[in-house]
C-alpha cells in the first residue's frame, strides 16, 4: 500500500539523518525514486494527496482551518520541505494519534 509505504519511508528518513541531508535538496522525482530504491515505492500523486490529506486531517483534529493560516507551517520556516515533513508533519500527527507512533525495536 502506497500510504504505508510512505509513512515508512519518511520514518526511514527520520532515523537516517545522512540520507535525510542528502535528500533534502533533491527534487520531488529524486525523492520518490530514493523511496522506490528502498523498496517503498510510491508515486507523485499519492505523495502529494497524502500529505495534503494528513495536514487537513491535523487541521481539523487541531480545531485550526486549513488554510495559509494554518499552524504547522510556521515552523517550515527556515528548513527544507522535507525536514518539515520528517520532523514536524510526522512528529505532529503522531501526537494527535493519525499515525500509529514509530516503534523502538
Amino acid at each position: 500500500m502506497s500510504t504505508r509505504n510512505l509513512i515508512a519511508f519518511l520514518r526511514t528518513l527520520a532515523g537516517r539523518s545522512d540520507l535525510l541531508e542528502a535528500l533534502a535538496t533533491k527534487g520531488k522525482y529524486e525523492v520518490i525514486a530514493a523511496a522506490a530504491d528502498l523498496d517503498l515505492p510510491f508515486t507523485e500523486a499519492e505523495l502529494d494527496s497524502e500529505i495534503w490529506d494528513l495536514e487537513r486531517r491535523l487541521a481539523a483534529r487541531r480545531g485550526e482551518s486549513f488554510d495559509a493560516e494554518f499552524g504547522l507551517w510556521r515552523t517550515m520556516w527556515g528548513q527544507y520541505y522535507l525536514e518539515y515533513i520528517v520532523y514536524d508533519l510526522m512528529t505532529s500527527l503522531e501526537e494527535a494519534n493519525l499515525i500509529p507512533k514509530a516503534s523502538n525495536s
